[in-house]
């Protein structure tokens, strides 16, 4: 069987969980806010980017990816994030 047709725009579901999200969490409550943003314009139709904000700042990743790899992508920002800035025993 094909895999079920799902709207673009549709937020993709989490693919780690319970504590594989510590530093999707940690992010977050850090006010460092990563997610995946649809792209709807010509060619681009159908594919994602990721959206980081952070200290009142957007960035864009220029790169485009399938809906089937976004998630994995958010995460690794989340893990470079978090690796990046906490602070010891966070």
């Amino acid at each position: 069987m094909g895999k079920l047709n799902v709207a673009h725009g549709t937020y993709p579901q989490h693919s780690r969980h319970d504590d594989e999200l510590k530093s999707y969490r940690w992010c977050f409550s850090n006010g460092i806010i990563i997610g995946p943003v649809p792209l709807w314009k010509g060619d681009d139709w159908g594919k994602w980017t990721v959206e980081i904000k952070m200290n009142g700042k957007v960035n864009t990743d220029p790169a485009k990816y399938e809906r089937d790899s976004i998630m994995h992508k958010v995460y690794e920002y989340c893990d470079y994030y978090y690796n990046k800035y906490k602070k010891d025993g966070e």
